[in-house]
């Protein structure tokens, strides 16, 4: 019994197996089905021969308590026209990863709510660094543009936040720029000086900083000159407890 999610996917039998962790976990073996364009040479289009057979497995998702692994047979194809080799496509594979798209969906669905590497890699009895790494793609897919170019902000802010904060307990710096409004990060970037306000300002463009009204930031940073420089209407507003601090 399996669910019918997995696509050219057929199971003959299920039973429990131990994992190496010693965790036991149910093991469904089944049957891949051989489409035409497994067979089929993308290079020159002639008809592929079979080539031999690998064994697969990919962790999905559970049902129950117990972990769940596929397990089943990919052909290996042959070209005899133009010397190509080819593995059997998995149609339900996440990308890079050994486990199914069903999973990796659900982790990303995991860590959208809030849940730490640590809880989801519990959870599924996935590796915290796979786990890691899902979080990473997911981040890159909401905030990024194929994974280079940051995404604008949907919501125009009219009161930003902006300091720098120390990391690891070192001596790099990084500045994170909010929405005071929401609470949300619009921006991160590492170090504390005005080129990580003109980098911001130049991604959001000058059109929609004119929706802004006014910036909280430190009195000892170069922010406030940063902002000036670039947006003169913008009103810079000193944090309260930074006031207080320099008066004492």
């Amino acid at each position: 019994m399996l669910p019918s999610s997995l696509v050219g996917f057929s199971n003959d039998y299920t039973k429990i197996v131990t994992m190496t962790t010693g965790t036991a976990a149910l093991l469904v073996h089944g049957n891949l089905k051989v489409t035409e364009a497994d067979r089929t040479c993308s290079y020159c289009g002639s008809k592929m021969h079979a080539h031999g057979i690998t064994d697969a497995s990919l962790r999905h998702v559970s049902v129950g308590f117990e972990p769940m692994i596929i397990q089943f047979e990919k052909v290996r194809h042959y070209c005899p026209n133009c010397s190509q080799t080819r593995m059997q496509e998995v149609p339900f594979q996440a990308r890079g990863h050994r486990i199914t798209e069903q999973l990796y969906n659900y982790i990303r669905d995991l860590l959208s709510r809030g849940l730490t590497l640590k809880m989801v890699s519990e959870i599924t009895a996935i590796g915290k660094n796979t786990v890691k790494q899902i979080d990473l793609e997911r981040l890159r897919d909401r905030y990024t543009i194929v994974g280079e170019r940051l995404i604008k902000p949907e919501r125009q802010a009219r009161i930003l936040g902006i300091d720098e904060f120390l990391l690891h307990k070192g001596h790099k710096y990084a500045t994170v720029i909010i929405d005071m409004e929401t609470g949300h990060i619009l921006w991160l970037a590492y170090g504390r000086k005005k080129a990580c306000v003109y980098a911001f300002i130049e991604h959001v463009g000058l059109e929609w900083m004119a929706g802004v009204e006014a910036v909280a930031c430190d009195m000892n940073s170069d922010f406030q000159q940063a902002f000036q420089d670039r947006c003169p209407h913008i009103k810079v507003v000193f944090d309260f407890f930074h006031l207080k601090k320099k008066r004492h």
